[in-house]
């Protein structure tokens, strides 16, 4: 039986982006496309491939889009070809639909789009009926060019199992159920990580040329491999694999698609570095979840239009594969049934269990590394497959790096709850005197920037704190630290030049690190006496704090400065506690401190003293001499409960030596650790003596 055709439609379109953007459009509602970027390439395309309908996009070039339509009227070959004509100007498409064309009025959401599209072709050619048609809607880009869509739909949260049939649209209302249809497949679910610290750091267009450029590369490896784009959502793509003649179980072709979303994020890791060099952007990377079942295939009357998209107990725990990425520390996550199904050539990783609320039994996951040739494989081929390994390692270092970095950063600790980054505002900053040159960082509950001080032209680290909202904890934090800091002499701690308030923002002027920090600088373990040194001046600034009543309370490398001499200093006390006064900005039961480097009375709330940051010294003087701190976990959690838990860590081979002052240092007890910094600080220099 000959295959049916399909019809194919040409864009002619001048503008790059936009023309693999209505390509993308297109070929995922099932049509051929042939592309033309000028009057010529479209001469070309007559005659090598007559189409079935010509659409003229509207960046071409002038008038061109109208002089073609004229040329094709006047030829009796081409004088009945469909043509439509897009522009958001209403004198060209008076003219279009003089001249015999239908025109379509911009902005206009993807179904408008194809609505008028399949309009004009015969039905005979229209695309199967199996697949969908509307699969891009909501999604911020998912318009041409880029305008509002109809209402988002989704499922109802609170209800995951296979069939369920209540929707909710964005704003309460009901939307009607069209039709609905089981089917079986393989669901890729793919997320940005971390988008919304580069939202954060772009212009609304920019951001909107970021997503459109990575959806038209995302969306090519699940089209290659006979996948169809279910939903553009925000950053995260949507994709179903079902069974085809001829063609690799889905769940093979779910799985290779997901590698190759890999390798589409690392090269577009190296177009955000053209696109945007000097927005400082966090790397780019993906987390990608796979699973392999029943889903219910809905059209959903929206009053805007049909839109088409799948839900059930696949879906979800697609979804949640996804996020365990984060987790686990993981590009591809899928779980063992997909991974039985899709073949035994796949490169697996670390493997775990999911509990899925809904199910009795929990999902078993397994972690996706590589993809091994086949038997026969052209041995030229062996490239590619190195290609997607190293893609998959890159993009799985940027997704640890993220994790590890969330671990590094100070939470807010209380009971009977996850612990939660504490976050700063992020209102644009003025302050009068100073000229800001660059954004170095944020920590905690405030933002730091390169500045220069007008008056001197002298550079000023710049400490600021959101305060526009009635943020009264952070002002009182705010100037606590002023004051803790102020009152400190010591070469190892910073020096403060000036600090005051503007309507919006608080803000300590520092000396400048040109060194930066210590986190910077440690790229793996640390030669014995050069740790040992660190950790010694660190001390010293401990001695000069603890004298002056002052619990540290946030000890990390990423608070430790270098001066150009290599001096270490110690910097920020936002959340250092004045032990000569009752302060209480902290809530009853509530602790303050970063995950990997907590004491263990830290964990619990309890009470604190110096003793405290003794122990995250010693927490410190096990990375530096091992390359990496004694206590990991997947999540905030399960970190600081090892640190109350879990036995003391314990040095070996040549460091076997400096274990009797660690072990002083990170007693679980504090009454079990050194007295004071000065006592520590002895123990320190006779460790370094070999004594």
């Amino acid at each position: 039986m000959p295959a049916r055709p399909t019809a194919c439609i040409l864009v002619y379109e001048s503008a790059p982006a936009l023309r693999d953007y209505l390509r993308l459009h297109l070929e995922t509602a099932g049509y051929a496309v042939t592309l033309a970027e000028d009057v010529s390439g479209v001469q070309r395309n007559l005659t090598d491939l007559p189409p079935d309908l010509v659409l003229a996009g509207p960046s071409s070039r002038g008038d061109e889009g109208l002089r073609l339509l004229r040329e094709l009227r006047g030829r009796p070959a081409t004088a009945a070809l469909p043509v439509l004509l897009a522009s958001n100007r209403g004198d060209m498409l008076e003219q279009a639909r003089a001249a015999g064309a239908v025109g379509l009025m911009l902005p206009v959401t993807r179904d408008a789009l194809l609505q008028a599209v399949g309009a004009q072709i015969p039905p005979s050619k229209l695309p199967l009926k199996g697949v969908p048609r509307g699969g891009l809607t909501g999604s911020p880009t998912a318009s041409l060019p880029a305008t509002a869509s109809g209402p988002q739909i989704a499922p109802d949260p609170t209800s995951t199992q296979f069939g369920v049939r209540r929707f909710t649209q964005q704003g309460g209302q009901s939307s009607a159920l069209a039709s609905q249809e089981p089917r079986t497949g393989t669901v890729v679910f793919a997320d940005i990580r971390n988008f919304s610290g580069m939202a954060e750091m772009l212009t609304t267009q920019e951001l909107a040329d970021l997503l459109n450029a990575y959806f038209v590369r995302a969306c090519e490896p699940v089209l290659q491999h006979g996948g169809w784009i279910v939903k553009l959502l925000g950053d995260g793509l949507l994709a179903l694999f079902e069974d085809a003649p001829e063609s690799a179980p889905h769940a093979e072709r779910a799985l290779k698609a997901a590698l190759l979303l890999c390798v589409v994020a690392k090269r577009f890791d190296d177009w955000m570095a053209r696109r945007f060099p000097d927005k400082g952007l966090p790397d780019f990377s993906v987390g990608i979840g796979v699973h392999t079942g029943n889903v219910m295939l809905c059209r959903l009357n929206t009053g805007a239009g049909i839109d088409t998209t799948i839900i059930g107990d696949t879906v979800n725990v697609a979804s949640r594969l996804e996020e365990q990425t984060k987790k686990i520390g993981a590009s591809v996550v899928t779980s063992m049934e997909t991974l039985k199904q899709a073949g035994a050539r796949f490169n697996t990783g670390k493997r775990g269990s999911l509990l899925v609320r809904g199910r009795a039994f929990p999902v078993e996951m397994s972690e996706v590394t590589g993809l091994r040739p086949r038997a026969d494989s052209d041995p030229r081929h062996a490239e590619t497959y190195r290609l997607i390994e190293d893609a998959v390692s890159h993009n799985t270092a940027i997704i640890v790096r993220v994790r590890d970095r969330l671990l590094n950063e100070t939470h807010r600790i209380r009971p009977s709850q996850q612990p939660s980054p504490m976050r700063p505002a992020d209102t644009p900053v003025k302050v009068p005197g100073f000229r800001l040159i660059r954004r170095l960082g944020q920590s905690g509950m405030s933002r730091a920037f390169l500045a220069e001080y007008q008056k001197t032209g002298a550079l000023r680290v710049l400490k600021v704190v959101d305060i526009g909202n009635g943020a009264v904890d952070l002002l009182q934090r705010f100037v606590q630290e002023v004051e803790v800091i102020s009152q400190i002499r010591n070469p190892h701690v910073a020096t403060v030049f000036e600090h005051g308030k503007t309507d919006s923002h608080a803000y300590i002027a520092i000396e400048y690190f040109p060194g930066g920090d210590l986190r910077g600088r440690m790229q793996g373990p640390l030669e014995p006496e050069k740790a040992l040194d660190y950790v010694c001046q660190i001390a010293d600034a401990l001695v000069a704090v603890h004298a002056n009543g002052v619990v540290h309370r946030d000890l990390k490398p990423d608070n430790i400065m270098l001066r150009e001499n290599g001096d270490l200093v110690l910097t920020d006390f936002g959340i250092a506690k004045d032990l000569s006064r009752n302060m209480n900005q902290t809530t009853r039961g509530e602790g303050l401190g970063t995950p990997y480097y907590l004491s263990p009375e830290q964990v619990i709330s309890s009470q604190v003293d110096p003793r405290s940051d003794l122990y995250s010294l010693g927490i410190m003087l096990f990375e530096f001499l091992t390359g990496a701190p004694p206590y990991r976990g997947d999540d905030p959690l399960t970190v600081m409960q090892k640190h109350v838990h879990a036995p003391l860590p314990e040095l070996s081979g040549e460091l076997a030596r400096f274990q009797p002052v660690l072990a002083k240092l990170i007693a679980k007890k504090a009454q079990e650790r050194y007295a004071s910094a000065e006592v520590a600080l002895i123990a320190l220099r006779e460790a370094i003596e070999g004594r």
